[in-house]
């Protein structure tokens, strides 16, 4: 086990984390926030683009000026498509996505090191632990050279890095995992039943403008405005992957408690090299890789695997 006097090697692992995990945070905060521009022009532009159309077929019943101000409408919701379609294509790029993606598998598999060292288990549990703490570390950023953080400072808080027992290293490292998971699958579900509601309403609105556009035809426009919302709506879930989450979250959570609960079951009071393995083994089958430019994934958080390299998102 450690001394309890901190080293400089331990110091260092825990503030290029921080520096890791700030910037995941940020490219993460960024995405999501681009996804929801881009899903609300595409619903003002179609909305624009049919009051435009309709201000210019009325011209003759309300007036003169309601033709070049239909005209103008209809050029805004045009610009807004095209910009909706643009911010796809570029701030929602598969590039960005991936710098994300490795900021936080980066961030993740410092922090596992960390934990690993603090318990003191392999390879950390030998005379050289600092030597293999910092060629650990070093491999890990050097694995993703060609991304660069874009946070240079860490927040000024106190931390506690020193050693941890057994009790600790369940109490910190695992229940607060299969905590984080609970959470965020109930989070997840939240956002799709309220979306699932959304979607629900529009098609009971879309249905009854159906039935009106049979003595009112210009209404007939509008029930296609709502098509195309409850369409970018869908597609939005789609690319939020919330169901994929849910379900991943729920079943790491279940596979990370009976491995727990078998562990205290066997009346062990250490922590086991095993032990590790098999919590290791549980969030491998957590991996989510990205597959296109919409993907948003999860902050899961991954216990490191000693000679072995988790991708975790967040």
């Amino acid at each position: 086990m450690a001394s309890p006097v901190l080293s400089s090697a331990l110091t260092s692992t825990w503030n290029r984390f921080r520096v890791w995990d700030l910037t995941a945070v940020e490219l993460r905060v960024s995405l999501d926030q681009w996804r929801l521009w881009t899903l609300m022009l595409a619903v003002a532009g179609g909305i624009l683009v049919t009051l435009g159309q309709q201000l210019s077929s009325l011209a003759a019943s309300i007036g003169p000026s309601a033709g070049p101000v239909g005209k103008v409408v209809s050029l805004g919701g045009a610009a807004a498509i095209a910009l909706s379609a643009y911010f796809a294509r570029e701030a929602l790029s598969n590039e960005n996505v991936q710098r994300w993606t490795k900021c936080r598998s980066t961030a993740e598999s410092l922090k596992a090191t960390i934990y690993l060292y603090r318990a003191g288990v392999p390879p950390f549990d030998g005379t050289d632990r600092e030597e293999k703490l910092v060629d650990r570390r070093a491999a890990i950023e050097d694995a993703v050279e060609v991304v660069e953080p874009s946070v240079s400072q860490q927040e000024d808080k106190v931390v506690d890095l020193s050693p941890i027992n057994v009790q600790d290293y369940v109490q910190q490292r695992v229940n607060d995992q299969i905590e984080f998971y609970r959470k965020r699958s109930g989070e997840y579900q939240k956002k799709t039943r309220a979306l699932r509601q959304i979607v629900l309403w529009l098609g009971a609105v879309a249905l009854l403008l159906g039935v009106v556009s049979a003595v009112e035809p210009l209404v007939a426009g509008w029930t296609a405005v709502i098509a195309t919302v409850v369409a970018a709506i869908s597609s939005h879930v789609q690319s939020q992957r919330y169901q994929t989450l849910m379900a991943a979250y729920q079943s790491t959570a279940r596979r990370l408690e009976m491995l727990r609960d078998k562990w205290e079951a066997s009346g062990k009071s250490d922590i086991t090299s095993p032990f590790v393995d098999r919590d290791n083994e549980a969030l491998k089958a957590f991996r989510i890789t990205p597959r296109s430019p919409t993907i948003h994934n999860a902050g899961a958080r991954s216990i490191q695997n000693p000679g072995r390299r988790l991708t975790s998102m967040g």
